[in-house]
């Protein structure tokens, strides 16, 4: 293995073994009962020589018994050191396992989401169970048997050396097929199972998307469809597993006939030496028993390489999430982190974002003061919603572009800005859990007066009051069972029970009807010394109360002012609120 190699291996690997250090304790009992195990074993083949032995000479069968009596005991003694192998290494494995998904998680948990936008849930699903096991395996059952092989191996060689080194040599002819078939297998099943992996990841996600959108799925009638698409991807999948299968059908019978060749070199050879004098029989008898001793190891070499490939595929998977960093930094050297100070006051200067180099923002430029509300009313696609996603810092903002309270909004603590920000997303999720868990998810030990209070400024309280648990009531699945006004009116409760300093929503009442609509903005208007509000949305209804609005259009502010200014103006922020009035006269009719 050259440097590079070495380093990669290295690298791969830091991922378990930084974690080996708290249960290292495991470790060093478990390989105490691995060679206590195998030691044991090693004495009772060469007691059967003694038993032949004193058969042979007519000694008392006292002497036999006792050595009968001797094998029995290390028997059980070595029952107990195989227990204890499992109840350490596998339970070591358990550990690690919880350690790794624990540190995946909360990795995941950190990105940014662009990582989201580039990667489907059922790929990342896949990485975080089906991949996290295989690397268990390998680290738990394939290093115990590991361990087993290399004790009994090197034991059960020494025995038989001592006892004859001809018929040690003999027996180890047959062996030398190992080292090739090995790394030609081994190799073959890394290739075999990396593509059952990635395909796996890909089924994973195509059944994902079907459950999370089987509304969809249902009505444009595409459930035959789905099924058959499902089914070829699980054909494909059984194909790939059946070709590793094959692989590991070719592993045992190749190791079993090398186990079996060599049990045929000792016999014919020893049997041989055995007519002529040349050796005892006990001898022989013993030989045959460490060689037997030698069967499980080979086929158990076969199952490790396999486990190996596996855990090492599955690990590589695991450290690309890993090694992923987020493109969003955390804050400066010395960040701003106390979030009591911010004020409020946001200003954008001169601010361009792209997604994947498709610009969205161009030479943005725009000032709000602590305790203002601003509008933001524009075309589908034009920015709004990145706007105030690049406030939530959700995407990275170049330097001396943003700025909160006159500090670069990359010099502040994440964590502390972000709990100083309420934010409403375009399209709300729920919890699948009770409506106060999912108000107070912010603010976990709120009350539930405190809930109620946040409930009533979204206006509600009503709805809550008519649910058979009211605020214990489950909401199912992202909140299924809610509508979609009551779905974003627990979002903006949510956002208000955390006392935020800036409050974003973003189209928060796009399904609320105009009369809660106009409900809502009322009573947050009555915070507005409170709140630095930026209210997105598509109604004019929402924004014509905001002391500033503004209207974008590919990406650039091309109309500010209040409402009445805009109005007066009568270009396009005029144009849509006249449309927006004659549609509701005309449903009024």
């Amino acid at each position: 293995m050259n440097a590079n190699e070495s380093k990669t291996t290295f690298s791969r690997f830091s991922t378990v073994t930084k974690y080996l250090g708290r249960y290292r304790w495991y470790l060093v009992v478990g390989v105490l009962a691995v060679i206590g195990a195998n030691g044991l074993m090693l004495v009772p083949p060469y007691l059967t020589k003694l038993i032949f032995d004193r058969l042979e000479t007519g000694s008392p069968m006292s002497e036999v018994g006792l050595l009968v009596l001797a094998m029995i005991g290390l028997s059980i003694a070595s029952g107990i050191c195989r227990f204890t192998i499992r109840r350490t290494i596998i339970w070591m494995s358990r550990h690690l396992e919880y350690d790794i998904r624990g540190e995946l998680v909360a990795h995941l948990l950190k990105l940014s989401p662009s990582f989201y936008d580039k990667n489907r849930t059922g790929d990342i699903m896949a990485r975080a169970t089906n991949d996290l096991e295989a690397v268990r395996m390998m680290i738990g059952p394939a290093m115990m048997h590991i361990a087993n092989t290399l004790v009994v191996a090197t034991g059960a060689l020494t025995m038989m050396a001592m006892l004859s080194p001809r018929l040690t040599l003999y027996a180890l002819i047959p062996a030398l097929v190992f080292p090739i078939s090995m790394n030609k297998l081994g190799n073959m099943i890394h290739r075999r199972f990396l593509k059952i992996q990635e395909h796996f990841a890909h089924l994973t996600a195509v059944c994902q998307e079907n459950l999370s959108g089987v509304r969809v799925v249902k009505a444009y009638r595409q459930e035959d469809h789905e099924i058959e698409n499902f089914a070829d991807l699980s054909e494909h999948y059984f194909k790939l597993n059946l070709s590793l299968g094959r692989l590991h059908a070719a592993f045992y019978p190749l190791f079993q006939l090398v186990a079996t060749s060599l049990m045929l070199v000792v016999l014919y050879v020893g049997g041989r030496d055995v007519i002529r004098g040349e050796i005892e029989l006990g001898t022989v008898v013993a030989f045959f028993l460490y060689l037997g001793m030698l069967t499980w190891p080979l086929i158990a070499i076969g199952w490790v390489v396999s486990l190996y490939q596996r855990g090492t595929v599955s690990l590589d998977r695991i450290n690309q999430i890993l090694n992923t960093t987020s493109d969003i930094p955390t804050g400066c050297a010395e960040p701003k982190s106390d979030e009591k100070s911010v004020r409020g006051k946001v200003e954008f200067r001169d601010l361009n974002f792209a997604y994947d180099e498709a610009p969205i923002l161009n030479d943005l430029s725009l000032t709000v003061e602590p305790g203002q509300t601003l509008g933001i009313v524009g075309l589908t696609g034009s920015g709004k919603t990145t706007l105030v996603a690049l406030l939530a810092r959700l995407y990275p903002v170049a330097r001396d572009q943003l700025f909160v309270d006159d500090i670069d909004i990359n010099d502040w603590d994440i964590n502390a800005l972000r709990r100083r920000i309420g934010f409403t997303a375009q399209e709300p999720f729920l919890f699948s859990a009770t409506v106060a868990d999912n108000i107070r998810f912010g603010r976990a030990d709120a009350s539930i007066d405190e809930v109620a209070q946040v409930a009533q400024l979204a206006a509600l309280a009503k709805d809550v009051d008519e649910f058979p648990d009211r605020y214990e009531t489950m909401v199912g699945e992202r909140g299924i069972t809610l509508s979609g006004g009551q779905k974003q009116r627990v979002a903006i409760a949510r956002a208000a029970m955390i006392e935020p300093t800036i409050l974003i929503l973003d189209d928060a009442t796009s399904s609320v009807d105009t009369e809660t609509e106009y409900e809502i903005n009322q009573r947050i208007n009555a915070h507005a010394e409170q709140l630095t509000t930026f209210i997105v949305s598509h109604r004019v209804s929402s924004v014509k109360d905001a002391d500033q609005i503004i209207f974008l259009e590919d990406g650039r502010i091309i109309e500010q002012g209040n409402h009445e200014v805009l109005i007066t103006l009568g270009r396009r922020y005029a144009d849509l609120y006249r449309a927006q009035v004659l549609a509701e006269q005309l449903e009024s009719l």
